[in-house]
């Protein structure tokens, strides 16, 4: 063991710092763009005991199949708290097992431990992901673990003429990838068994018994969820719902102009999004790295279900970076394995320099953007920084390190800056503190009363928070009404004010409309037509 750290200490100590900076402020912001889905979604479940069938503000939710959510009600349990560190935990454990996982294959295929690790890290540091993504506790990065060894397995037994495994192991995470987020994952799976099947010269197997039955792997579990659905609820609204939610995001639904827009711009906004990483993908302008990948079975498929793979995404207009997460190490792997293997360190040297040092010195920008709405001192800025570049000198001279190490290391450091400067400034300019606040007034008002939401829905933020204040769910009402009950209103539909008792007001933020918590007195008016 002593000898192990030994000879790994840089690499030991810089998965410290990317483990820390990924839990830096994790619970410091209140739930924002679609985390609020998965929560009030969870919290309806843990409410009202409906497990199979769960609403949201009311009304049934058809958009996701449950297994994500039932994943959040665990940590809530367990922990026995619904803070924001909680409902993003799910999430942060799944990006480093996916860093894990990447981990043991590369190191298992390639044989070298090093770059098994910068390839690694590289998945878990990636742009969007790394400076954004990973502080949402969205579905997607837990997603992605199951997706890629979904489509890894695949490759794996097929490789070694392993059919029943191959497709037995893939289709059962399937079901399970299915549970989590419904059609993409038939879609990855169609491509996948296709392109490993074309690869191997063995697309007879499409055809055969162990093809078929593991099939059934996949449909009974999803088949007895669906069947158990119907006892609660329309299962033909729940099959149209899954379908329109993916179709929307296709070529079909958008206008010419967005989808031919999107064919030129995808590759680059998608490079942009795994940044620095994505730099990588030039080293294939060399025709010994291309060769290099070429001749390894390994490199080569991962670059090929990649390439096949994100197809579907680069034909889909309404792309986010998240969405193809899963499909992000098959294109690392071969990628930083061509860099390292055609350039040198010392080729690789000035470049890596001169962006570890930029990433360093970024707290420092960091705190003159934050500065104007959040109380900072100078001195932690100055102090991240003189940290960063003693610690980039010591790994420059006193360890004879890979240059790689100094951008794994400028990327800690910048992750850290965001996170002390960056994410308190979103905090106090975006308007998510602000729902949090308003949520969590009007649920201590309304606590143990009715509260419903008159013909009107307020922020997804702000419903969670009222939800976790009351320990009830807050319902969008169109009858049913109750003198006894507080209404959450626009305000504009109050005309005679002598109607009603007004407990607080706040400004919903789309469309920027005032609303007022009320009780009713003796009528109940009626919404303004919408305009056609």
């Amino acid at each position: 063991m002593k000898s192990v750290f030994k000879t790994y200490f840089v690499e030991i100590c810089l998965t410290i710092g990317v483990i820390i900076a990924l839990f830096y402020k994790l619970g410091y912001m209140p739930l924002s763009a679609d985390e609020p889905i998965r929560a009030l979604v969870a919290g309806d479940m843990m409410i009202n005991g409906n497990y199979i069938a769960p609403k949201m503000n009311g009304r049934f939710y058809l958009n996701k199949p449950p297994l994500y959510n039932w994943i959040v009600i665990v940590f809530f349990k367990v922990f026995r708290s619904t803070n924001e560190w909680v409902f993003r935990l799910p999430s942060i454990l799944s990006l480093l097992a996916f860093g894990l996982l990447v981990f043991k294959i590369v190191k298992q295929r390639l044989k070298d431990v090093r770059l098994a690790w910068v390839i690694a890290i590289a998945t878990l540091t990636g742009g969007n992901l790394w400076i954004y993504s990973a502080y949402l506790g969205h579905i997607d990065i837990t997603y992605s673990v199951v997706s890629f060894l979904q489509i890894f397995v695949l490759y794996h037994y097929g490789e070694k003429g392993n059919w029943k495994k191959a497709f037995a192991f893939s289709y059962a995470l399937a079901s399970i990838g299915f549970m989590m987020k419904g059609l993409p994952t038939i879609v990855f799976q169609g491509i996948s068994v296709f392109t490993i099947l074309i690869l191997n010269k063995s697309f007879k197997k499409l055809w055969s018994a162990s093809h078929l039955l593991s099939t059934l792997i996949f449909a009974a579990p999803v088949g007895i969820y669906l069947w158990v659905y119907s006892q609660h609820a329309d299962i033909t609204k729940l099959l149209e719902r899954i379908v329109s939610e993916s179709s929307s995001r296709t070529v079909t639904e958008k206008s010419f102009i967005e989808s031919f827009e999107h064919l030129f711009l995808f590759p680059l906004r998608y490079l942009l999004d795994i940044l620095p990483w994505g730099l990588a993908v030039f080293v294939f302008l060399r025709k010994e790295a291309r060769t290099y990948v070429w001749s390894n079975a390994f490199l080569k498929t991962s670059l090929l279900l990649f390439l096949f793979n994100i197809i579907i995404y680069w034909l889909s207009p309404d792309y986010r970076a998240r969405y193809v997460f899963m499909l992000t190490p098959f294109l690392l792997i071969p990628s930083i394995a061509a860099c390292l293997h055609v350039w040198s360190d010392k080729q690789l040297k000035p470049t890596t320099l001169i962006l570890s040092i930029l990433l360093v010195v970024s707290p420092i920008a960091m705190f003159l953007i934050a500065r104007t709405a959040v109380d900072i001192s100078i001195v932690t800025a100055v102090a991240l920084t003189i940290t960063g570049f003693l610690l980039l000198i010591t790994l420059m001279f006193k360890f004879t390190v890979p240059t790689t190490y100094l951008v794994i290391l400028g990327l800690v450091i910048a992750r850290l800056g965001y996170s002390h400067y960056m994410v308190p400034y979103r905090v106090q300019t975006g308007p998510y503190l602000e729902e949090k606040i308003n949520g969590q007034a009007i649920g201590q008002l309304t606590e143990g009363s009715d509260l419903g939401m008159y013909n009107s829905n307020v922020a997804l933020t702000m419903n969670w928070y009222m939800t976790v204040e009351r320990n009830a769910t807050v319902e969008t009402k169109t009858s049913d009404y109750s003198f006894h009950s507080y209404y959450l209103v626009p305000t504009e539909v109050i005309k005679d004010t002598a109607n009603v008792d007004t407990y607080y007001t706040f400004v919903r933020r789309f469309e920027s409309k005032p609303f007022s918590l009320v009780k009713f007195k003796y009528r109940f008016p009626e919404m303004p037509k919408k305009k056609k």
